[in-house]
Formats: C-alpha cells, sequence, structure tokens
C-alpha cells in the first residue's frame, strides 16, 4: 500500500504550477519543461471532459509544448494565421510545441507545429490528423468538439512517439493520380498505333516519279547578270553577360500545418 502511494506521489508531482481561470487551464511538465494550455473561450468542452482532455495533453508535454484553443471570433483573415499568433504569443515564435484550434468563426479545424517538431510533423501529416478527426467536429457527430480533441491530440502523441497513423486520404489521392497516368499512357499509345507509318521522302519522290520521259531536250541561253557584293570589314561582336537565379532562404522559424472545414 505504501508503494502505491508513493508512485501516485511521484506522479502528480511532474506537473507543477498549474493553474485555472475560467476557461484557461495551464500547466508545466517539470521534467522537461514544456507547458500545456488549454483554452476554452468558445466553452465547446465541459468541465468534465477538460480533465480527460488535460490528462490527454500531459502525455504531449513529453515531447514538446500543447495548446488547444476554442474560438468563435477573431480578428485573423485565416485559422492558420490566428493558431500561429496564438502559439508564439503562448510559447514563443520557434517554440518546440504544436497548437489545435477549433475556429467556429472561419468554420474550420487547424493543427499547426513550431520548432524541432514542424519536422516530426509535417504539413502532410497536419493535414491528415485533421482529415482523420474534422467529422466529430460536424453535425453528423452532434458537434462533439471533445471527441475531436481528444482523437487530434491521441494522433499527434502517436506521431510524437515514432508511430503511425491512418492517411486514408492521402493513398486515395496516390490511386486517382496513378489511375490518371494509366490513362493518359493508355490514350497516348493508342494514338501512336492509330497513325501509319510515314513514308521518308525518297518513297515519295520514288512513288510521285516512277517513270520520266524527255524528249527533244535543248537549251537556250537567254541572259546574264553580275552582282558586285563588297567584303565587309570590321570585327565581328560577340554577346557577354549572364544571369541567374537567387532564390532567398527561409532562415529560422517557420511553421508546419493543416487543417480542414467543418
Amino acid at each position: 500500500m505504501l508503494v502505491t502511494v508513493l508512485v501516485l506521489s511521484s506522479s502528480s508531482n511532474v506537473y507543477a504550477t498549474e493553474t485555472a481561470t475560467a476557461s484557461n487551464l495551464s500547466g508545466t511538465n517539470k521534467s522537461t519543461g514544456y507547458e500545456y494550455i488549454l483554452e476554452d473561450s468558445a466553452n465547446f468542452i465541459d468541465d468534465a471532459a477538460k480533465s480527460k482532455l488535460i490528462s490527454q495533453m500531459k502525455k504531449t508535454t513529453d515531447y514538446c509544448n500543447i495548446a488547444v484553443v476554442t474560438t468563435t471570433s477573431h480578428p485573423y483573415g485565416s485559422t492558420e494565421s490566428y493558431a500561429v499568433n496564438t502559439f508564439e504569443d503562448y510559447f514563443g515564435t520557434g517554440a518546440n510545441g504544436v497548437i489545435f484550434v477549433i475556429d467556429r468563426d472561419l468554420d474550420e479545424i487547424y493543427l499547426a507545429c513550431e520548432g524541432s517538431t514542424q519536422r516530426t510533423i509535417p504539413n502532410s501529416k497536419c493535414n491528415s490528423i485533421c482529415d482523420n478527426t474534422y467529422i466529430y467536429a460536424t453535425s453528423s457527430h452532434d458537434y462533439d468538439y471533445f471527441t475531436c480533441c481528444m482523437e487530434t491530440i491521441d494522433q499527434v502523441n502517436t506521431v510524437l512517439a515514432g508511430g503511425h497513423i491512418s492517411q486514408p486520404l492521402r493513398y486515395i489521392s496516390s490511386i486517382f493520380i496513378a489511375l490518371a497516368a494509366g490513362m493518359i499512357f493508355c490514350f497516348v499509345y493508342a494514338l501512336s498505333l492509330s497513325k501509319g507509318r510515314k513514308a521518308k521522302s525518297n518513297e515519295l519522290m520514288g512513288a510521285a516519279f516512277t517513270k520520266v520521259e524527255i524528249q527533244n531536250a535543248r537549251a537556250r541561253f537567254m541572259n546574264q547578270t553580275r552582282h558586285y557584293s563588297p567584303q565587309s570589314s570590321g570585327s565581328s561582336g560577340g554577346h557577354s553577360g549572364g544571369g541567374g537565379h537567387s532564390g532567398g532562404s527561409h532562415s529560422g522559424g517557420g511553421h508546419s500545418g493543416g487543417g480542414h472545414h467543418i
């Protein structure tokens, strides 16, 4: 019994400085220094469900910072801009972390990553995760925002831990691309077969002049014309110069991201 108490005590002390406001829950993983922030400004998640979501988010802090945010109004022109700016307000520009936003102002969910996390979860995986979970935030699932958040963070944790997630839409896109390429190849091949072999010029001439007879051939002098063309003096010019393409480099910062309309 004593051992059990010690284990539970050790687990609870991993997270320090846990704070709570009317819509904000946050804390820090003492072992890693990473933070979690749940900002449910839209009140999409009830209090009982928030504790379960926080438990899921705490797992993410073993790898990076994490924020889950809901909103019904913001001044940004895109959910991506809102997500990135909110993340940087919380953790700083280029911090290692992830943010998941449910945006009912622009009707979109969005997942964005900064720091080293963007290499682990690139654009393709951000899009795939949102493709897998957006359905819970729609009318077909009675706007189950809690499950949408839980499933999203669960898949984030899976990828961070080196696991694999389902990417059905990516595979479907690959299949359609392969089918389209196959159809184009078949069309070109059939078109090439439908065209007969093109005759060579000597074959055409041979067919046109199979028999030529010349009778009473005579040569007649008509006139003669001379043209004087003086040699041009001067040096020939050359073209010098060159062009190059200079591409800009992106240094520091940046983010990966992907979303889905709901």
